[in-house]
């Protein structure tokens, strides 16, 4: 998964929440980038620790197609 650029740069608590879920990071890297970027987009919105680990937890059971 090569999120290099400023668009697609993982939050930090996304980022640490995928890192603690080996099956959401696996999901999130089969995403095209374009839904990357809808996920990373709807991080933004997360205000917690712990809501930001229960978005992660689900992420693989909601379509975001």
């Amino acid at each position: 998964m090569n999120l290099s650029d400023s668009e697609n740069e993982l939050p930090l608590g996304f980022g640490i929440a995928l890192a603690k879920n080996n099956s959401a990071m696996e999901y999130f890297s089969t995403l095209t980038p374009a839904h990357r970027r809808e996920i990373i987009a709807h991080t933004h919105t997360i205000r917690s620790k712990e809501e930001m680990e229960r978005f992660v937890e689900k992420m693989d059971k909601t379509s975001w197609i």
